[in-house]
């Protein structure tokens, strides 16, 4: 009876072994079998409409300062050459045609490619009395074009920038320009808006006419 017993059971025993064994294949996943993870989605970052992004040239160089605007160094120091730069792309571009630069740099003269400097339709306003980080629209009137060379001394046109007591003071003592606090709002020719500061004229090593300014687009005025 007892052997028979212990037989008994380690048949069992046996067949339950044989019977989960056969089972636990089924129930193992097989490779393939798996559902497919379930990726993330990618966060997009979020393109900023007509996001300029200047490139640096020969006579142009450019620093992103992190607030959406941009502060350019321009090596004008030619006596001959004028040196272009598109404010919509923030390239440098040929001055000597009439074809895609907003404003010009040579020595201390600045051009605006509009009136009797070009055909660009490029327009300034002046604004004396503003802060840089307080323009962010332009104003809907004030604004000038270059002309023709008046009353005045020399023979070089009466440019925006150059108008009234102009864009820099000059000390008779040192014989040094310094550029006056004051912004000019400029009307691109593709109808954009930029609000530009001219910080001086000297690079570091105190060598002239090496230009830097800031810069940055502004909203367009607010229709009537």
């Amino acid at each position: 009876m007892f052997r028979f017993s212990l037989r008994s059971r380690t048949a069992s025993a046996l067949l339950l072994a044989s019977f989960l064994s056969a089972c636990g294949d089924d129930l193992e996943p097989r490779p393939g079998d798996e559902p497919p993870l379930e990726e993330e989605p990618t966060p997009q970052q979020p393109e900023t409409p007509n996001a300029i992004r200047p490139e640096n040239g020969t006579h142009v160089r450019h620093q992103d300062n992190g607030d959406g605007s941009f502060t350019t160094t321009v090596d004008a120091s030619g006596r001959t050459d004028w040196i272009g730069l598109d404010l919509d792309l923030g390239k440098q571009v040929s001055a000597t045609e009439d074809a895609v630069w907003d404003l010009a740099f040579q020595r201390f003269g600045i051009r605006s490619r509009g009136g009797v400097s070009g055909t660009g339709g490029v327009e300034v306003a002046v604004l004396a009395d503003k802060k840089f980080a307080e323009v962010t629209q332009a104003p809907a009137s004030g604004y000038a074009t270059d002309a023709a060379d008046g009353a005045d001394t020399g023979e070089d046109p009466d440019t925006v920038f150059q108008a009234g007591d102009g864009w820099y003071a000059y000390d008779m003592t040192t014989h040094k320009l310094t550029a006056r606090p004051r912004i000019y709002v400029v009307r691109s020719d593709a109808r954009a808006y930029f609000k530009v500061e001219m910080l001086s004229y000297y690079d570091d090593a105190g060598s002239p006419a090496v230009l830097k300014l800031r810069w940055a687009k502004v909203a367009a005025p607010v229709s009537p």
